[in-house]
């Protein structure tokens, strides 16, 4: 995380919250073998955020960034209606390490739709680990010019103690979040190096799921 993007990320922490880590996400691109497999959420399901702060331009921003990797908030998904996926199917999800198991009502799956946003002004989704839990925050991002902006918005947050693991997925950036109800899903994350730095415990791309 850049310092100017962490000072964002702490201008809107709550009083006496402290940073202690964050990385930016967006959409995993990983491939998935199964239908609903994949970690892809559905618009239906992903937050509106930053709204009212469209400047002009931000149309034609939003069609050029269809063409980019990073930051394509609004970019519309391919995934449709609900996943839901019982437990005999989990066996079968580890084997394949699929990207995603558990359904968009699972914690897996409300942690990937925090890390999808849509934003007609253009918004890094940004997971701040504090010392109270894994928030997310979301911060304007000029598509066109680049750089930040001044709109910051709090999203939902989680506890530490649903984090049961985390694991590398291919390709590199792409990194798999394993919950205490037994689900996991995946995102791309801005920099693996430092993320396993700050998650040691991170396993490799060729360990199994647990």
């Amino acid at each position: 995380m850049t310092p100017e993007l962490e000072q964002k990320v702490l201008s809107a922490l709550p009083p006496g919250e402290r940073l202690l880590a964050g990385f930016a996400v967006s959409r995993s691109l990983a491939f998935s073998r199964s239908q609903g497999g994949s970690s892809s959420a559905p618009d239906s399901r992903r937050p509106k955020v930053l709204v009212g702060q469209e400047k002009d331009g931000d149309g034609w921003a939003r069609f050029l960034s269809r063409l980019f990797r990073i930051f394509t908030t609004d970019v519309p998904s391919q995934q449709r209606g609900a996943s839901i996926e019982g437990p005999s199917l989990r066996g079968k999800r580890q084997k394949d390490k699929e990207s995603f198991f558990g359904g968009w009502d699972s914690l897996a799956g409300q942690f990937l739709v925090a890390g999808q946003p849509r934003s007609k002004t253009g918004a890094a989704a940004v997971v701040a680990v504090t010392d109270v839990s894994l928030r997310f925050v979301y911060v304007q991002y000029r598509r066109i010019r680049g750089g930040l902006g001044e709109a910051v918005e709090l999203g939902v947050s989680f506890p530490h103690d649903v984090l049961a693991w985390t694991r590398r997925h291919e390709p590199k950036n792409e990194m798999q979040f394993g919950f205490s109800d037994g689900s996991w899903g995946t995102l791309f994350v801005s920099d693996e190096a430092d993320f396993i730095k700050h998650f040691p415990g991170t396993l490799s791309h060729r360990d199994p799921i647990p």
